[in-house]
């Protein structure tokens, strides 16, 4: 039983961290809406992405 509890535990713990490694542009790309930060709006129409909020992913 406590073998059980501590997986589940796991898999949440997993679930809440993969969860938060979206940025506010994803959640809203996924909400099927527009980012809504002054600035994502701002480097949006300069035709950019806001790397304050959506930093370059490391490869």
């Amino acid at each position: 039983m406590n073998i059980t509890k501590l997986i589940l535990t796991g898999v949440f713990a997993l679930v809440a961290v993969v969860s938060q490694a979206e940025t506010c542009c994803e959640k809203a790309k996924a909400a099927g809406k527009d980012c809504s930060h002054p600035c994502c709006v701002k480097a949006k129409a300069d035709g950019k992405v806001c790397e304050k909020c959506n930093p370059p992913k490391a490869q």
